[in-house]
C-alpha cells in the first residue's frame, strides 16, 4: 500500500518513483494506493499506477443536528470484540476492502479522535454482535471510516442505529461536515447514505494499482 506523503506536502512523481524502487527492491510485484482524489492520483498515474476502483464521495452538513435511535442503542467496542467484528467485516466486504486487526486499528487512529462502536442483536450486554462502526473526528470535519453489518443481519435498521449513534456523536463535539466513501458497487450502503441526508461530491475517489513490469 502506497499513499500521499504524510508531512502534508504535495506528493510529487519524483516521490512516487522513490517509493516503487524501494518497494520493487523488497520484492513487491504490485502496490495500491489509498482512497485519493483523482487530482492526488495524477503523480501515481505518471509513474505508471492505473485505475483500479472508483468510490463515491458523499458529505453530510450537520448543522448541530444529532438523533438518537429511539429505544436501541450501540456499545462501546472492547479488544474481546475483535474476532467477532472481524468476522462481520469478512462477511461484508469483498477480499480486496476487508480489514485485518491492523488495519482497523490503523482505521482507529486515522483522526486525532474516534469512536469506535458495535451493534448487538438485541439490548442484552452479551447478545451477539450484528454490527460495528469507526468514527473519527478532526477539527470541524468527521468521518465514517468503517461501517460493517453481518449479511444476515441488513435492511434491520443496524445501519441506521451505527450512523445515528455517529452523528450524535461528532454533532455534540461541534463537526459541521461529515464525509464517507463507499464503493460505486455498494448500492445498499449508498441507498443508506442517501436516506439519511448524505448528498454525492462533485469528485469521487479513485484507487490505484501499480504491477511490476
Amino acid at each position: 500500500m502506497v499513499g500521499p506523503r504524510r508531512d502534508g506536502r504535495p506528493t510529487a512523481l519524483p516521490d512516487v518513483l522513490q517509493c516503487l524502487r524501494a518497494i520493487s527492491h523488497r520484492g513487491a510485484e504490485q502496490a495500491f494506493t489509498a482512497a485519493m482524489s483523482p487530482r492526488d492520483g495524477q503523480p501515481f498515474v505518471q509513474a505508471g499506477f492505473e485505475l483500479h476502483e472508483r468510490l463515491h464521495l458523499l458529505s453530510l452538513r450537520l448543522d448541530g443536528r444529532g438523533r438518537a435511535t429511539p429505544g436501541r442503542r450501540t456499545f462501546r467496542g472492547r479488544p474481546w470484540h475483535l474476532r467477532a467484528v472481524l468476522d462481520i467485516d469478512r462477511q461484508a466486504f469483498d477480499p480486496f476492502w476487508r480489514f485485518d486487526a491492523r488495519t482497523l486499528k490503523e482505521a482507529r487512529e486515522a483522526t486525532p479522535v474516534s469512536r469506535y462502536r458495535v451493534a448487538r442483536l438485541d439490548d442484552r450486554a452479551n447478545g451477539p454482535l450484528v454490527g460495528y462502526a469507526v468514527t473519527g473526528r478532526a477539527g470541524p470535519r468527521g468521518y465514517l471510516q468503517r461501517l460493517a453489518i453481518e449479511p444476515a443481519a441488513a435492511g434491520r435498521g443496524f445501519g441506521t442505529l451505527l450512523i445515528d449513534d455517529a452523528l450524535l456523536w461528532l454533532s455534540a463535539r461541534g463537526v459541521h461536515t461529515v464525509m464517507v466513501n463507499t464503493q460505486e458497487t455498494n448500492v445498499r450502503a449508498l441507498d443508506l447514505y442517501r436516506r439519511i441526508g448524505f448528498v454525492s461530491e462533485p469528485e469521487g475517489l479513485v484507487v490505484l494499482r501499480w504491477t511490476a513490469a
